[in-house]
C-alpha cells in the first residue's frame, strides 16, 4: 500500500472554478509562488490509486463568503427536520422531500438513501428551501425492487463513487443501473435485488478504514489555518484527473468532507495502483475544469433557493449551484451582481 505523503502548499490560480467565468481559459498565474485571488491547490495526498489535492479558499475569496449554516442532508434526517418518501403513485426518478426546518437544506447527486420500494440515490445538486414540500429527481439504485412495508426513507450517510455520482448528474437511469451492477460484481456485494447499499455500508463498516486514516494522517499535518480555508479537493485515479468538488464556503464543505473522502476511496479500492504515476499537475486541474468551463451551460433543475446548471466538455462534465438573488425591496429588480456559487462539481467522462 502506497503512503500518504507529506504535505507542502503549491500555490495555484483556481480562478475558473470561482470566478466561473462563461468560456472561460485557464490563466497561467504570472507568478507561481503567489496564491490565486480565489483558490489555491495545496500539495497531494496519495493512497494507493487515488490522489486527493486539497483546496483551500485565499482571503480574498473568503470575503465574499457566506456562510449561511445550510443544513445538509444527514443532519437534517437525523434531527428529524426532513422527510423523504416515494410519491403518491409511486415514481422511480421522482420522490417528495418535505423539509420542515427554519433553514434551507443543500443535497449531493449520489448521496444514497435506503427504503420505499426500492434504494435510490439523490439525482441533483441543488439547495431545497426552508419549510418546503417538493419533487426532487432521484434514481435507482437496486434494480430488482419495486415493493416495500414503508413508502419513507432512510440516509445511509454515504455518497456513491465518482462515477456513479456522475451518473447521476449527468446520465440517465440505465447508466446508473449499468454503474451499481459493475461496482457491485467488483465489490463482490451483488445481491439478488443488486442493491448499492452494501457497498454504500462499507464506507463506515471498516473495509475502507486503513485507506482513510492515511487520509485523515495527511490532512492532519496542514496548517490550521489551511485547514479552516479548505473548499474541495481535486480528484485523480491513477495519475487521471476523475473530478473536482468545489464548495463556495468552508463551512458547507467541512460538513460534507468526510462523505466525500469516503466517496473518493470507494471509487479507488478497486483499481490497482499503477507505477510511478505522477499525481496531476495545476496545469493538468486547470486544463481539466477549463473543458467544461468553456462548454454551453444549460439548464439542470431549480427551486425556488437555487439554480443548477450542466455543462458538456469533450472530455469533463460540469454541476454548478448558485442562490437565486431576490428582487430589491425598493426596486423589485434583481440584484445585478453575480449570484453565490454554492457548490461545483467537475466529473470526467
Amino acid at each position: 500500500m502506497r503512503h500518504a505523503v507529506g504535505l507542502l502548499a503549491i500555490p495555484f490560480a483556481l480562478s475558473p472554478a470561482f470566478a466561473d467565468t462563461p468560456n472561460a481559459t485557464p490563466q497561467t498565474p504570472k507568478d507561481p509562488a503567489a496564491l490565486s485571488e480565489r483558490a489555491t491547490l495545496l500539495a497531494p495526498i496519495q493512497v494507493d490509486s487515488l490522489t486527493l489535492t486539497p483546496i483551500v479558499a485565499t482571503a480574498a475569496a473568503l470575503k465574499d463568503t457566506k456562510d449561511d449554516a445550510l443544513l445538509v442532508l444527514d443532519e437534517a434526517m437525523t434531527g428529524k427536520q426532513v422527510k423523504i418518501q416515494e410519491i403518491a403513485e409511486g415514481s422511480v426518478n421522482s420522490l417528495t422531500f418535505v423539509n420542515s426546518a427554519d433553514r434551507p437544506v443543500f443535497i449531493l447527486a449520489g448521496e444514497v438513501i435506503l427504503g420505499g420500494k426500492q434504494d435510490r440515490i439523490i439525482g441533483r445538486n441543488t439547495v431545497i428551501p426552508a419549510k418546503t414540500t417538493q419533487a426532487v429527481p432521484v434514481y435507482c439504485v437496486e434494480h430488482g425492487r419495486w415493493d416495500g412495508t414503508t413508502k419513507e426513507f432512510t440516509t445511509a450517510k454515504a455518497l456513491a463513487h465518482n462515477r456513479l455520482r456522475g451518473r447521476a448528474s449527468y446520465a440517465q437511469q440505465r447508466d446508473v443501473w449499468n454503474e451499481v451492477a459493475a461496482k457491485n460484481v467488483a465489490r463482490k456485494t451483488t445481491s439478488a435485488s443488486d442493491t448499492y447499499r452494501r457497498v454504500a455500508q462499507q464506507q463506515s463498516d471498516g473495509t475502507l478504514a486503513a485507506m482513510e486514516r492515511q487520509v485523515t494522517a495527511a490532512l492532519a499535518q496542514l496548517s490550521l489555518s489551511d485547514r479552516d480555508r479548505m473548499v474541495g479537493f481535486a480528484v485523480a485515479i491513477n495519475g487521471s484527473m476523475a473530478t473536482v468538488d468545489l464548495f463556495g464556503s468552508p463551512a458547507l464543505f467541512k460538513k460534507l468532507e468526510t462523505k466525500l473522502v469516503r466517496s473518493y476511496l470507494t471509487e479507488a479500492v478497486d483499481v490497482v495502483a499503477k507505477k510511478d504515476v505522477a499525481p496531476p499537475s495545476a496545469a493538468d486541474v486547470r486544463t481539466f475544469m477549463a473543458d467544461a468551463d468553456k462548454a454551453a451551460e444549460q439548464k439542470s433543475y431549480d427551486t425556488e433557493a437555487a439554480e443548477t446548471v450542466i455543462n458538456a466538455g469533450a472530455r469533463a462534465y460540469k454541476a454548478k449551484v448558485e442562490y437565486k438573488r431576490k428582487p430589491s425591496a425598493a426596486t423589485q429588480a434583481a440584484d445585478t451582481k453575480p449570484s453565490p456559487t454554492v457548490y461545483q462539481n467537475y466529473q470526467a467522462h
